[in-house]
């Protein structure tokens, strides 16, 4: 087995043959004389775009981004510097160092303030205090670096350029040498870790760090990291860094060996993530942790592309992945960057990589997500602001979208009043939950069916049990959810596979089913079968859903639940994104469910979700019989009253249990009508009307998945 160093001097040998290790103009393809202006910005841009970029600072587009800057107390930060920094706080302390450095820095070359540029420089001298820039050990003393190295790396390599000509060129490379020593190598060893996991000798978690006294219950078992983190966001991050950094620490003091090194990883790691986007650009780990991944490979991209001419841009479909971020949009009244937040997603994508893929191609879509639908325009949005394309908004009317990865989207269109209705389907990945099958609905400007936002990343933590199945829109059978991980080695993927094997789009209305049959029966050999069927129509913004399970010798019951959001302002989240903090607990009282049984032999029964804005009726019927009520899971009383659900069961023990439902959204207090007949032959006619609208269809349970026949619609 080939040694590390062995690695080392083969890959230099590599680079050296292909022309790599030459003069110092040649490695990132930098030119001779380069731009020692103030206004230089070679890492990322030429010297000259930076009069557009100090126009677009100060221009109405960028205002919160300006603010936010300049709303940072420089009295308290210099406080912070001088007294309450602990050069062993990891988590927070560097990275706020980091964060403030790059903040100041920027500040100062879109508005020549001097005092931002000298309190950047005051943040780069704390961070070359640090010992140790990152909280992860291999072999008990060597850091590798995840998020904090990284993070720091690009602070240094983003001061280093942007303070040319302000800091002392001396103190400037004098940052850049810690960085190589503590930021790109261990970035690298985190990468390599990833790339040859047999190879790793043991990560752990640097108990001389103040980690564990914010986080006393985050002690998972590392010991499959280097596999688990290979294919998630946390390898694009030391993967990007190290790019920059080897880019900066090259213009600093030249070529060797090590940079060599560096660059032949970044570029490998980076290429690594064809395979971990589908082919239609769609990211597995939700919305929020694929625009961590892909802005650190676009901010790699450019300074690779820039520098050593090597292009990486098409290693992935950027294209199919603002098609992602627009399928997954849903706009609501209060929050227009709302999102299908399935996982831990929480957030939507900020407007950087649409405004890059629009800036290269001239993709007008793009451009409007990053003006219309994204969470916020940050600084790598203003570097990429794309001058001289104009948005094109997604059209009006009744579209499904369909990912590679099975998650399905379907819209009557854009706006917060619109109807959305989603599916997640599909198989397992990082920070996923027991959510197979499980749908959330909009409309109205509000989320009346949803995916609670969102549980502790922390297996020790109370409110676990919202990441199970337990938690969510879906089926539970025998009060039992599909198969999921018990968290001790983190957010990482379940063995838990669903697929969309029916799918159909016609005038006026869109279905889909999906077979959660493998995620279930790793929990019950017993089952045969589990489906759930979805149509959604156009002209009275519904939807239908049919959950369908069968077993091969022991009869079951089956549950339906459906989420409420409580909570009065919903920008808060459910719980703590880790356990051991403080949770972040928001005001209740945003929702209301209210059931009933409308027949004598359980055969229909409803529930309606009201928030501020809408409501959802929910009407399902079942010839088992059927129970609802309004359920709150067994966890803290000030986590659980903020997602009540309504619980819909089966009364009587069946081989094929089966749940008609409608879903209608309304306004005010007129109730849409829903009305179940059930005829011979498994035969269910539903009649469902709001206001004039009409919708009448049959259900046939002939099998596995519901036979459906719209008659008016």
């Amino acid at each position: 087995m080939a040694s590390r160093r062995s690695f080392i001097r083969s890959t230099a040998a590599l680079l050296s043959a292909a022309g790599w290790l030459h003069q110092r103009s040649g490695l990132l393809g930098f030119v001779t004389g380069p731009d020692k202006s103030r206004l230089g910005g070679s890492l990322f841009f030429d010297g000259e775009a930076v009069d557009r970029f100090r126009g677009l600072y100060q221009s109405d587009r960028y205002a919160s981004l300006r603010t936010r800057i300049e709303s940072v107390d420089r009295a308290v930060e210099r406080r912070f510097l001088k007294s309450e920094i602990r050069y062993n706080d990891q988590l927070y302390d560097i990275a706020r160092v980091s964060d403030r450095a790059t903040d100041m820095a920027f500040h100062f070359l879109m508005t020549g303030d001097e005092d931002a540029a000298s309190l950047a420089v005051e943040y780069m001298d704390a961070l070359m205090k640090f010992g140790r820039w990152d909280y992860f050990l291999e072999d008990g003393d060597k850091v590798f670096g995840l998020q904090r190295a990284p993070g720091a790396t690009v602070a240094v390599s983003l001061c280093w350029d942007w303070l040319d000509g302000f800091a002392d060129e001396a103190a400037r490379n004098e940052w850049v040498r810690i960085m190589g020593e503590r930021g790109c190598e261990p970035s690298w060893l985190a990468l390599y870790g990833m790339r040859f996991p047999d190879r790793v000798v043991g990560w752990t978690m640097d108990e001389t760090s103040t980690y564990f006294e914010h986080r006393p219950n985050d002690r998972v078992d590392l010991s499959n990291w280097p596999h688990i983190l290979n294919r998630t966001n946390l390898k694009a991050v030391p993967a990007s860094a190290l790019a920059i950094g080897s880019v900066a620490y090259a213009r600093a003091f030249g070529e060797d060996e090590r940079v060599a090194k560096w660059v032949e990883q970044s570029i490998y790691s980076i290429r690594t993530f064809r395979d971990l986007y589908a082919v239609d650009g769609s990211y597995d780990e939700g919305v929020s942790y694929a625009n961590y991944t892909s802005s650190n490979i676009a901010q790699a991209t450019v300074a690779l592309e820039r520098y050593n001419g090597v292009s990486l841009y098409d290693e992935i479909n950027w294209a199919g992945y603002v098609d992602y971020l627009i399928g997954m949009s849903m706009a609501t009244e209060s929050n227009p960057a709302q999102i299908v937040n399935f996982g831990d997603a929480s957030g939507a994508a900020t407007a950087a990589v649409p405004y890059w893929v629009a800036g290269r191609t001239g993709d007008r879509r793009s451009r409007w997500y990053g003006d219309a639908l994204s969470q916020e325009r940050d600084m790598w949005s203003l570097l990429w602001d794309p001058d001289g394309v104009e948005p094109a908004s997604g059209k009006q009317g009744l579209s499904v979208w369909h990912s590679a990865l099975d998650l399905v989207v379907a819209r009557t269109g854009y706006r917060a009043e619109d109807l959305v209705v989603a599916m997640r389907s599909g198989g397992p990945s990082n920070h996923e939950h027991a959510d197979r099958n499980s749908i959330v609905v909009k409309w109205g400007g509000e989320v009346l069916i949803v995916d609670p936002s969102r549980p502790p990343y922390s297996y020790a933590d109370p409110s676990w049990m919202m990441r199970t199945t337990a938690g969510h829109s879906a089926i539970l059978i025998d009060g039992m959810g599909h198969q999921y991980h018990d968290g001790r080695q983190g957010t990482n993927a379940s063995d838990a596979v669903a697929k969309i094997i029916r799918f159909g789009e016609r005038d006026g209305y869109v279905y889909w089913t999906s077979n959660a049959t493998p995620a279930y029966k790793l929990v019950d050999d017993d089952i045969e079968s589990v489906t759930r069927t979805v149509f959604v129509f156009e002209e009275l913004e519904s939807a239908l859903v049919l959950d369908k399970v069968r077993k091969r010798s022991q009869p079951s019951v089956i549950e339906a639940r459906f989420f409420g959001d409580n909570r009065k302002s919903v920008d808060g989240h459910f719980s703590t994104q880790s356990g051991g903090e403080k949770p972040l607990v928001a005001p209740s009282g945003g929702c209301t469910i209210d059931v009933s049984d409308r027949s004598e032999k359980h055969a229909l029964v409803t529930a309606d979700i009201r928030r501020p804005l809408a409501a959802a009726h929910i009407a399902s019927t079942s010839v088992s019989g059927l129970d609802v009520s309004v359920g709150k899971l067994p966890i803290p009383e000030e986590h659980a009253v903020l997602h009540p659900f309504a619980r819909i069961a089966t009364e009587e023990s069946s081989l094929a249990p089966m749940i008609t439902t409608v879903v209608v959204p309304y306004v005010g207090e007129r109730i849409p009508d829903v009305r179940f007949d059930v005829g011979p032959f498994g035969a269910t006619d539903v009649y469902v009307s709001r206001g004039i609208t009409r919708l009448r269809c049959r259900v046939v349970d002939s099998g596995d998945v519901p036979e459906v026949t719209v008659l008016e619609w």
